[in-house]
């Protein structure tokens, strides 16, 4: 069952219930997923409010795991421990999401990307004479090659020739820049656009009070239902944009993009 959310999400509010958090889960630092699961926040919502997500963890005196002191070796060793729960090699989101001791910007900031992590893992696990599975470096070989022909392969949506987009967007990034075109025609003036949650802060008139604008915070989506799948807090933003509207129960408002084109493209 969800926990209830703060009824009121002051600063000194989040930061007393961090400590609570902790105090509960016996922990001297916090994770991501110990915050969105335990907590009565979202740990999206310590961006907002502080900036990031370790000055938060400061403030409230707790430490995360990017403060730890870490060989190579304690990271490799995590992602041992991981493999072998999983029985497969895991993904950079899982090392996040599955409880792992260090989060997945660890392992970036160290090896620059995650398949350099899995790589220097293999060699890892052949320096200390411990025999992998065939399979493992199969999969690891295959995992590479697969990588390489992506990369040479371009994915297209449809062609629509809308206002200089000449094809429909297939992604988040599709729909920021498709909202750049069309957002003065919204009736949205853009302030930021950022890569935390949300991602847009914009103004708006209000609706039958002439010249008088209100701030509102919009979170950009390829499908509306994505906002739950990255597990965003509906009470930290006012306005899905998205390509397609797929959430039908969705609690807050939703511009489909492609239904915006279609009425413009229609009249």
């Amino acid at each position: 069952m969800k926990m209830k959310r703060l009824p009121d999400y002051s600063d000194k509010n989040i930061i007393t219930e961090l400590r609570k958090t902790a105090q509960e889960l016996n922990k001297k630092y916090l994770t991501r997923k110990d915050i969105d699961q335990y907590s009565r926040i979202n740990s999206s919502t310590l961006n907002r409010h502080f900036g990031n997500f370790e000055k938060a963890l400061e403030l409230a005196g707790l430490n995360s795991s990017r403060h730890f002191k870490y060989t190579e070796e304690d990271l490799l060793n995590e992602i041992d421990k991981i493999w072998l729960k999983l029985g497969r090699q895991p993904t950079c989101k899982e090392i996040r999401n599955i409880g792992g001791k260090f989060s997945s910007n660890t392992y970036l900031r160290h090896f620059g990307l995650w398949i350099k992590a899995i790589e220097a893992y293999i060699n890892w696990k052949n320096k200390s004479n411990i025999k992998m599975d065939k399979n493992v470096i199969i999969s690891f070989q295959n995992q590479k090659s697969i990588k390489l022909k992506k990369s040479k392969c371009l994915e297209y949506g449809e062609p629509i020739d809308f206002l200089g987009l000449r094809h429909a967007p297939i992604n988040e990034q599709g729909v920021v820049y498709l909202f750049g075109v069309l957002s003065k025609r919204l009736g949205f003036t853009v302030e930021a656009i950022r890569s935390d949650f949300p991602d847009c802060e914009a103004k708006r008139e209000i609706p039958n009070r002439k010249g008088r604008w209100e701030r509102v915070s919009i979170e950009f989506e390829f499908k509306s239902s994505n906002f739950v799948d990255h597990n965003h807090d509906p009470n930290e933003c006012d306005i899905i944009v998205c390509w397609e509207h797929d959430w039908s129960e969705c609690p807050i408002q939703v511009i489909s993009l492609k239904e915006i084109m279609e009425k413009f493209t229609s009249s």
